[in-house]
């Protein structure tokens, strides 16, 4: 991912269930568990403080950026790879979903020895709240999102 996405990280991780997601989880403070059961799956990721066992991409900090993506694709994807996708937005700075460029599609296909799309999106940037010892703030909020 490091050479794909030409940056050291640290990256998303996108899981098949809240399950999953709930195992890389080192605690859960009240704010977190409703999180978790309102916005997942869903267009939310949330920072967290991660158990150790990843690859040092994953973390920075201590912190793991997680999200149960809404689109049913990413999750089957998600499961048929163990559970965990190692992934980077598509946006940059909270703008807005934008089709990969050509270089980016000809770096997916000698990488990943197939073919890869954007798929369906929403075309909205993800909300990104973190929790933490020192309690829960949001990273980014999109319009039209629930606030917790």
């Amino acid at each position: 991912m490091q050479r794909f996405k030409r940056r050291k990280g640290p990256f998303l991780l996108l899981a098949d269930s809240k399950q999953t997601a709930g195992k890389l989880i080192r605690w859960y403070p009240g704010s977190l568990r409703r999180l978790i059961k309102t916005q997942w799956p869903g267009h939310t990721t949330l920072v967290v403080p991660g158990r150790p066992g990843l690859p040092a991409a994953c973390y920075r900090k201590g912190m793991l950026a997680i999200r149960v993506d809404a689109d049913a694709t990413c999750r089957r994807l998600a499961r048929a790879c163990g559970g965990l996708l190692l992934s980077s937005s598509l946006n940059r700075k909270g703008g807005r979903v934008r089709r990969p460029c050509y270089g980016v599609q000809m770096r997916w296909h000698r990488f990943l020895s197939g073919r890869a799309s954007v798929g369906t999106s929403s075309g909205e940037a993800s909300v990104i709240y973190q929790v933490d010892h020192r309690g829960m703030h949001t990273v980014r909020q999109t319009e039209g999102k629930i606030t917790p």
